[in-house]
C-alpha cells in the first residue's frame, strides 16, 4: 500500500521544482503558508482536503495528481486497499478511486460523510464540471449560496469554480460519488 503522504510531498516538490517556484512562491499561488507547504514536502505535516484543493487550484494540477498513486489497468480496486484522506475532524473520508487521467480528463472519488460532517470546498479554477452522486443518505450541498438538498438516488452537475460546501446534516452516514472534469 502506497503512502499518500510521501506521494503528496514527492509531487509537491516535482511540480515547484519544474516550474521554477520558491515556496513564497508557491505559496502565493495556493493561499498555504510557507511553513505548511515545507512540512508537507519534508513529510512532517499530513494536509486536510481543503489544503490538498488549495494547493491544487494554486498550481493548475488535478487533486489526484498530489496523491499520484498508480493501478494497473483492469485490475478491480477495492476501498479497503485505498488509503483515506480525511477532512471535517475525521467525519468525511475520501477516497480516490479513480486519480486523474490526462486522457480521460477526469478524476473520481467515493466519499463519506458522517453525521453533523460539513465541508467548505474552494472554487477549482482549474475544473470544467463537478458531478455528484448520492448513493446512501442525505447530501445538502450548497453552491454559491444555494442549497440543494440531494436525497439517494439522485444527482447534481455543477460548475466547480464556484464556492460549494457538502454537508451531512442528518443522523445517518451520507455515502456520494464526486466526479470531476477538466
Amino acid at each position: 500500500m502506497t503512502d499518500p503522504l510521501s506521494n503528496i510531498s514527492a509531487v509537491l516538490k516535482k511540480v515547484r521544482f519544474e516550474r521554477g517556484l520558491t515556496l513564497e512562491q508557491t505559496s502565493n499561488l495556493t493561499s498555504v503558508s510557507k511553513a505548511m507547504l515545507g512540512q508537507i514536502e519534508r513529510g512532517e505535516s499530513n494536509p486536510t482536503i481543503s489544503v490538498l484543493w488549495k494547493i491544487a487550484t494554486g498550481l493548475k494540477i488535478s487533486f489526484s495528481e498530489l496523491l499520484s498513486i498508480e493501478s494497473n489497468d483492469y485490475e478491480p480496486i477495492s476501498l479497503d486497499n485505498l488509503e483515506p484522506v480525511y477532512e471535517a475532524d475525521k467525519r468525511m473520508i475520501l477516497y480516490d478511486v479513480f486519480p486523474y487521467n490526462p486522457i480521460t480528463g477526469f478524476e473520481y472519488f467515493y466519499i463519506k460523510m458522517l453525521p453533523g460532517a460539513r465541508h467548505v470546498s474552494t472554487p477549482h479554477e482549474n475544473a470544467k464540471n463537478e458531478y455528484v452522486v448520492v448513493t446512501k443518505g442525505t447530501l445538502l450541498l450548497t453552491v454559491d449560496e444555494e442549497d440543494f438538498e440531494l436525497v439517494a438516488p439522485s444527482a447534481l452537475a455543477f460548475k466547480p469554480s464556484r464556492e460549494h460546501t457538502y454537508s451531512n446534516i442528518c443522523d445517518t452516514e451520507v455515502v456520494f460519488q464526486n466526479i470531476v472534469s477538466y
